[in-house]
């Protein structure tokens, strides 16, 4: 292929869409993204029309082939969020908006599947603890609440599948996505026909399983004719966007490992073991070449920290762009020391997946007095995201070692990153595009499968200026006192939170 050619990377996410261009030597050639929301409620239901991902697909195409010929993206690549439950019709038409994974309408069907199968039995099979968050819940939930919906369904599809659709006519899944629905058998590799007869789903209504890299075929005239790309343009079978940091960071040996630092954040590790965690509080799911992926998300991101910006004033003080924003809170950080003088974050504003999956944790400031300032409060919070984080490492090394471990993911910055490395006691390794990584990792899967880059080591080619923060030995000594404090407040707080979360406000109103 010639250097004019280029691969095209997109991730779809809950509320913008990331598009990138990559020459095949790797250098990013231009980039656009496309911001949306989702529609919500006081019941914590969270749904979105799948047409926004699409329109958002094709606008992120038609500007960034703007400036080039179309016949020049020869590869397309789609990595999108996962655990969400879309039912379509026979002609792949959604029936209803998609059900996204951090909507809790489900939360009743999760404890009819603890009560039927078991939330151990469910994890021994898919290798995935049992929640509201993943598909086999939802899907539960809307047989028994609209079952006109649920009879007419052909299959319940992921984001990324339902855009490979409409550029290809081809619908499919890969073995990520699969597994997160929480109906994949780890093992054997394909559904589960335990899991779905025990619960009475149809097998026919999921969609065929293929490993990631797969060719689906050319994009058709009618697809070309709405996004812009050229008829010419081979569409290849991406990942999950929870599952593609890990490619897209250079974690693709055993014992690598990649922490996400999003809305939300998680820590993925490289195994080439089978075995599951003995506490069942660390997912696994298939990788490649026979790998698997260790790892456990929380629902804690630089959501957090956007939640306390946004709520609580610095009079007025708040910059735009990214750049700006990184200046504000470094300044913030140089203000506060390690342990932000004795003041601890439950970093649990939406519940918290790994290691508690408790859907009643709560968040709060712990130790709080009248010397404690802005920035004590900020760097606690960034603190309790590394403190959840490195509960989840401590569990994850139990089941095999780390040898290396990336950052990525567009809530990072250098001192978040010095937190963390403090935090689990370990270098941690980041790169200039590591904001960027889904769609880097999204053009590796399809650079490969065309035969552009031989295998996943060639990941270096998309990785530039390489920094590493090794442990500050002073702040090491803080976060070993704190951590286990931090620990004893979850715990401490279980049955307060609980009660909380029961009491119905409205009922208390009149």
């Amino acid at each position: 292929m010639a250097e004019k050619e280029y691969i095209l990377a997109q991730n779809i996410g809950a509320l913008d869409c990331a598009a990138s261009l990559f020459s095949l030597s790797g250098a990013e050639a231009a980039s656009n993204m496309v911001h949306y929301s989702y529609s919500s409620n006081d019941r914590d239901w969270r749904w979105q029309s799948p047409e926004i991902w699409w329109r958002a697909f094709c606008q992120n195409c038609r500007t960034l082939l703007s400036n080039i010929p179309k016949d020049s993206v020869r590869i397309v690549s789609v990595c999108g969020q996962m655990m969400s439950c879309l039912p379509v019709d026979p002609d792949i038409r959604p029936l209803s908006d998609a059900i996204l994974f951090t909507d809790r309408r489900s939360v009743n069907e999760v404890k009819q599947i603890h009560s039927l199968l078991g939330a151990d039995r469910i994890y021994d099979i898919t290798g995935i603890c049992l929640s509201h968050t993943f598909s086999l819940s939802k899907i539960m939930w809307l047989k028994k609440n609209h079952p006109d919906i649920y009879r007419k369904t052909a299959y319940f599809i992921q984001c990324k599948d339902y855009i490979n659709y409409r550029l290809t006519g081809r619908l499919v899944t890969d073995e990520t996505d699969a597994s997160f629905t929480q109906m994949y058998d780890l093992y054997r590799r394909q559904w589960s026909d335990e899991i779905l007869t025990a619960f009475g789903l149809g097998r026919e209504k999921l969609p065929e399983v293929l490993p990631f890299g797969s060719i689906l075929g050319k994009v058709t005239p009618k697809a070309s004719e709405e996004c812009g790309l050229s008829c010419e343009a081979t569409v290849v079978l991406g990942v999950g966007d929870g599952r593609v940091p890990a490619i897209g960071s250079g974690a693709v040996r055993p014992g690598e490992g990649c922490i996400y630092l999003g809305n939300s954040s998680w820590l993925s590790q490289v195994s080439r073991t089978s075995d599951l965690d003995p506490d069942r509080t660390i997912t696994k799911t298939p990788y490649f070449n026979g790998m698997y992926l260790n790892g456990g998300a929380s629902l804690s991101g630089r959501r957090c920290a956007d939640w306390y910006l946004n709520t609580f004033s610095y009079g007025g003080e708040k910059p735009g762009g990214s750049e700006a924003m990184a200046d504000f809170l470094t300044r913030q950080l140089l203000c506060s020391p390690a342990g932000s003088n004795g003041v601890l974050f439950m970093p649990y504003l939406h519940g918290e997946r790994s290691p508690w999956w408790n859907n009643d944790a709560r968040g709060a400031f712990i130790g709080l007095c009248a010397q404690h300032s802005h920035s004590d409060l900020f760097r606690s919070i960034l603190e309790g995201i590394a403190f959840q984080l490195g509960l989840i490492k401590k569990r994850t090394e139990g089941m095999e070692p780390f040898t290396n471990i990336y950052l990525a993911g567009n809530g990072s910055f250098l001192q978040w990153q010095q937190i963390l490395s403090d935090v689990m006691e370990t270098d941690i390794t980041s790169f200039a595009e590591s904001g960027n990584v889904k769609c880097i990792g999204a053009a590796l899967i399809a650079g490969i499968a065309i035969g552009a880059y031989q295998d996943y080591s060639e990941i270096a080619r998309f990785h530039h200026d390489q920094v590493i923060t090794s442990p500050i030995r002073q702040n090491v000594k803080v976060y070993q006192e704190l951590l286990p404090a931090f620990e004893d407040c979850y715990y401490a707080l279980q049955d307060i939170n609980r009660h909380l979360g029961q009491v119905d406000y409205s009922k208390l109103k009149g």
